[in-house]
């Protein structure tokens, strides 16, 4: 979410205060506000991956915490789980523009001495409310806990879907149409599709081959008793593509984004509860897939890069378990299969190497235009064994910079907003 550096700086050193609203997309409850909400009360969970190695595709929920107080005036219940809100936080801070002289402006709460205020609203979480329930110390007060529609996709059941689609592409499939169709449940949109340069992605520069052209056959197409939910094959999808899928959180239900590891990152100085490793979690060198059926004898088929840099420790990326990618079963011919070789030798595959970074924890300022899935600098004190800073010639404190990911968060707080990271990784 791009933000002006200006305004990333009045928020970061001179913010106002926030305000956070509940809306409800389908009208069927008044807005929330502040009146109802407990202060400091708000966690939300966000992640791509939360795996101890980095492993592609996520379509990981997002979880809504919050606490809501009756008052005179309005009174909730258990009539809250099912319903869709989208939650907006304003933040408040100075503009830098200098009031001038009037005659009709009076200090109010949006005024600031000096210079005129403005804000900037950020859509943080779209989803479904799973549960409302009563606090048990303060019957006063209940704790509403909501996911976005990714949990509903894993559970709905999509089992024999693809041996229909398959059917209806008898030469081949597009991962675009998967995305669509997926997420077109029941014959309506749940969520919208954001437009994405990734559908579109050129593989084979000779045939002018894109992603949404790929072709395969495999057992993931025949009609089997195996359980698989549409959050599954969302899942699979991304990863062949070397992409994580999230919902994109607005004003509506959301929108289910494509997402590439982010290639810079801005810097954070302040940090609490730093812990990063002391190696550098290295991009894979290779991808493996298992490829195999009734007519030859099953493999494993190896994707290199076009180029694996020097001294790099061979590290390789199981796509085995990809019910997309999984080539069990293959009686066409070996086309097939190097479909899926100029995939991953092509963008999708260069984004799976090149993705170092530390793996670290810390908690930071909340930011709330940084997404998961965005990589970062943190500013740390160098110190010696003692724990002692370090100082250069010119008594200035040394510093390092750690390179990671926003792999996981959980935000938490309302005025006082803080931002608990973490990015696991291995040598």
């Amino acid at each position: 979410m791009y933000m002006p550096p200006k305004q990333r700086e009045k928020i970061i050193n001179e913010l106002m205060y926030n305000t956070l609203e509940i809306t409800f997309p389908d009208h069927d409850e008044a807005t929330i506000t502040e009146d109802n909400i407990a202060s400091e009360s708000m966690t939300l969970k966000q992640a791509v991956c939360d795996e101890n190695t980095l492993k592609f595709g996520g379509c990981i929920a997002s979880e809504f915490n919050i606490d809501l107080v009756n008052t005179m005036d309005r009174t909730f219940t258990s009539a809250l789980v099912g319903k869709w809100i989208s939650v907006k936080l304003t933040q408040t801070f100075p503009s830098g523009n200098y009031l001038l002289p009037s005659a009709t402006l009076y200090p109010s709460a949006d005024l600031f001495p000096g210079e005129t205020i403005m804000s900037k609203e950020f859509w943080i979480f779209s989803g479904i409310i799973d549960s409302a329930e009563i606090n048990k110390s303060d019957k006063n007060m209940r704790n509403v806990v909501a996911y976005d529609v990714m949990s509903k996709l894993f559970e709905w059941d999509a089992t024999n879907y693809l041996y229909g689609l398959w059917k209806s592409y008898p030469n081949g499939y597009k991962i675009g149409d998967l995305f669509v169709i997926c997420l077109n449940h029941n014959g309506h949109m749940v969520v919208t599709l954001s437009d994405s340069n990734y559908l579109n992605s050129v593989i084979n520069e000779a045939e002018n081959t894109t992603v949404r052209d790929f072709k395969t056959m495999n057992k993931s197409w025949l009609e089997n008793s195996d359980k698989i939910s549409y959050g599954e094959i969302l899942k699979n999808t991304c990863e062949m593509i070397g992409l994580f899928g999230v919902i994109q959180p607005n004003s509506d239900k959301g929108v289910f984004t494509l997402k590439a590891l982010t290639a810079t990152g801005e810097i954070y100085d302040f940090y609490e509860d730093f812990h990063a490793e002391e190696f550098v979690s290295t991009g894979y060198t290779e991808i493996d897939v298992s490829i195999g059926g009734e007519d030859r004898n099953a493999k494993i088929m190896k994707f290199e890069p076009y180029h694996i840099p020097d001294g790099a420790i061979s590290k390789i990326y199981d796509m085995t378990d990809n019910v997309i990618a999984w080539q069990e079963y293959d009686k066409t011919n070996g086309a097939t299969v190097h479909r899926l070789n100029d995939l991953l030798n092509g963008a999708p595959g260069r984004r799976i190497y090149d993705c170092e970074y530390t793996p670290c924890t810390a908690t930071l300022d909340g930011r709330l235009w940084r997404e998961v899935g965005d990589r970062i600098k943190i500013r740390v004190n160098k110190t010696d064994v003692n724990g002692d800073y370090l100082y250069d010639e010119g008594d200035e404190i040394i510093y390092e910079l750690v390179d990671t990911i926003i792999l996981s968060r959980t935000i938490t707080g309302i005025q006082a907003l803080t931002d608990k990271i973490e990015a696991k990784g291995m040598e």
